[in-house]
């Protein structure tokens, strides 16, 4: 993987240029590349990955007649036999390495090119004739590509810190996407910091640099026909083995081609059925002894370190158990957040931030079982409980956002939540933001309800499982992650597949489940869902994570309040005390709350801290690279 970056209508200087790359170091420490065309005051940068093709895979690629330029962050899985049909046509290739073929795409099959890429990907293509740019994203957001419209063009970037790095958009935090109370659906998505959009998944942004008139065309759908939704009949015949032995083919079909790489590749590896059949398919398709990596937690009640190197064990890996401490995870939180961008509310990332430290010492890619739950329904009660609302004859007419039903804000208790959240907020914001929630309420199309809150979970996983847990933590370490069970061509096979048989007699993933027979034992087969980044106990500030968090308590004093201005200092203090409940009263309900206090003190901790990396000290102005040459590579002017 790499990371990119592009400008439109605005010229940068040297050093916004090297603040730029320094910024996207990190996502490609092997290379960098420039092309500027003055006359349509456009820029595109490159920082290198260098994974496939490690010889001639230099970005940007340009296509044999110089009228195509592309910068490619991730990976284009079947180039080859893409590439063969591609030179039977007369194309001729001047590299070896898998994001060429996008040009010669482009340029056989125009916009329509999409239908044949399948991977992980974000890129920037600039078609000379044309005078067009194509900023695209692969079909589930795996890989980021955010944006910022300018007064008169555009700013693309892999990260948000490379967009604020260029000088062209000033970073301000925008608390209205700090509020989980405000709906998030595919086409209006807030992030952080205002003025931060993003292409969506499956989807292509095209300017015209003449006019610079633009849109946003959407190319694949994740919708599941109505159907699937529908009660299965018994008697069912032999309709499960025949799905399980679809999913088993195209889904080691796309752990098969996921192991194509010019450098070393590993797995990602807990003790459940997801990472656990990546590795089985893994290990029957690749020659080398393959390492995993699994990480445990000191003091844990849910370590699953026991089952992970069982699981290794029968995989024949070599396994690499990374033990980490509550100490250690307080102590890197500000570098993953700094590279996640967003906030989260647990140490998970965290624990991903040093899981990925740990692999890139012996690998440069890693398979993992990102994914699966959303493609197979995995989360039992969540899933269940769309099932249980489908056939109650509950639509998904304005269904609520993935996000509000995984935080449960149903019934009294949502509305009083709803109601007391805003006084959380800074009283400046709070009219706005109880606007805004009422706003954000848009019914959708009627549809099922498992098909809604499915679709909603998937259009959701680019902000955090796909973030937090996934490229931001692992391109921290540059490290490159692919996820097998998000591959488009099994996901439209999976998605025809009835849910009785994919949650059946309470059980969750059952046709993956079945898939997996006689390819892994059955106590692996059959073990129930666990988070692979479980950490020891929910947070705890004042109590058993004091003295770990001490360092950054300071967030939460009156003058990091007063600079911030998004939360309320005085709620704070209540919030203060409800998370300091005694640990051991007796009443669930006092239990939850402090654990939610917790939660909410750790989100107010950490929008502070971004605040003081983006706003109030922004890292990028800062004299990073006084000691290392300007030179760059590749770079056409």
């Amino acid at each position: 993987m790499c990371g990119i970056f592009g400008a439109i209508g605005r010229d940068l200087n040297d050093s916004e240029l090297q603040n730029i790359f320094y910024a996207l170091e990190h996502r490609g420490p092997d290379g960098q590349g420039l092309f500027i065309e003055r006359s349509a005051r456009l820029t595109l940068a490159h920082t290198r990955l260098s994974v496939i093709d490690l010889k001639t895979g230099a970005q940007p690629l340009y296509s044999e007649d110089g009228t195509i330029v592309l910068v490619c962050n991730g990976e284009i899985y079947d180039f080859e036999k893409i590439r063969k049909s591609l030179e039977a046509k007369g194309y001729r290739f001047k590299t070896k390495t898998d994001s060429e073929v996008i040009i010669y795409l482009y340029q056989e099959f125009g916009l329509r090119c999409f239908d044949h890429l399948r991977g992980e990907f974000a890129f920037l293509l600039y078609d000379k004739q044309q005078q067009l740019l194509v900023a695209a994203r692969d079909r589930f957001g795996i890989k980021p590509l955010y944006l910022s419209r300018l007064a008169d063009g555009f700013v693309f970037g892999s990260e948000m810190k490379a967009i604020f790095a260029s000088g062209l958009v000033a970073p301000k935090l925008d608390v209205a996407a700090l509020d989980p109370f405000i709906e998030q659906d595919s086409e209006n998505i807030r992030f952080p910091f205002e003025g931060i959009e993003h292409v969506p998944p499956a989807s292509y942004l095209i300017v015209d640099l003449k006019t610079h008139e633009w849109k946003v065309q959407p190319y694949w759908s994740p919708a599941i026909p109505r159907e699937v939704a529908d009660p299965v009949i018994e008697p069912v015949g032999n309709a499960p083995a025949e799905l399980a032995l679809s999913v088993l083919r195209v889904l080691e079909d796309a752990v098969r081609l996921r192991l194509r790489a010019d450098v070393p590749v590993g797995l990602y590896l807990s003790g459940g059925i997801d990472s656990a059949f990546v590795g089985a398919l893994m290990a029957r398709n690749h020659k080398s002894q393959l390492h995993s990596f699994s990480i445990s937690f000191e003091g844990s009640d849910k370590d699953e370190g026991a089952l992970a190197r069982r699981a290794s064990e029968f995989l024949g890996t070599s396994h690499h158990e990374l033990s980490a401490t509550k100490e250690q995870l307080w102590s890197h939180l500000p570098d993953a957040l700094w590279h996640s961008e967003l906030p989260f509310v647990t140490l998970a990332p965290v624990g991903k931030f040093l899981l990925s430290e740990e692999a890139r010492k012996h690998v440069t890619v890693v398979l993992t079982g990102e994914g699966a739950d959303e493609v197979f329904l995995g989360y039992h009660r969540y899933f269940q409980r769309a099932i249980r609302d489908t056939r109650q004859g509950v639509s998904g007419h304005g269904v609520t956002s993935a996000r509000a039903r995984r935080l449960n804000l149903g019934g009294l208790r949502g509305r009083v939540l709803q109601k007391f959240s805003l006084l959380i907020f800074h009283e400046s914001h709070r009219s706005r933001l109880g606007l805004t929630r009422k706003e954000a309420i848009r019914p959708g199309p009627a549809k099922p309800m498992i098909n809604a809150v499915q679709e909603a979970r998937i259009a959701a996983m680019p902000l955090d499982i796909l973030c937090f847990l996934g490229d931001r933590e692992e391109m921290a370490h540059s490290l490159e992650a692919r996820l097998p069970y998000l591959d488009h061509v099994l996901y439209d096979a999976a998605k025809v597949i009835p849910v009785d048989f994919k949650m059946r007699d309470g059980i969750e993933k059952a046709v993956l489940r079945d898939a997996a027979a006689g390819n892994l034992p059955e106590d692996i087969r059959h073990r129930k869902k666990s988070g692979f980044m479980m950490t020891s106990n929910p947070i705890d500030v004042f109590g058993s994570d004091r003295e770990a968090a001490e360092k950054f308590l300071h967030y939460l004093s009156r003058e990091s309040f007063d600079r911030a201005r998004l939360f309320s200092y005085r709620a704070s203090r209540l919030v203060r005390l409800m998370a300091r409940i005694p640990a051991f009263s007796l009443l669930p309900f006092l239990g939850r709350l402090r654990r939610d206090s917790n939660k909410v003190l750790m989100y107010m901790m950490q929008a502070h801290m971004l605040h003081e990396m983006f706003v109030s000290d922004p890292q990028w102005l800062r004299s990073w690279k006084a000691d290392r040459p300007g030179a760059r590579e590749n770079v056409t002017i």
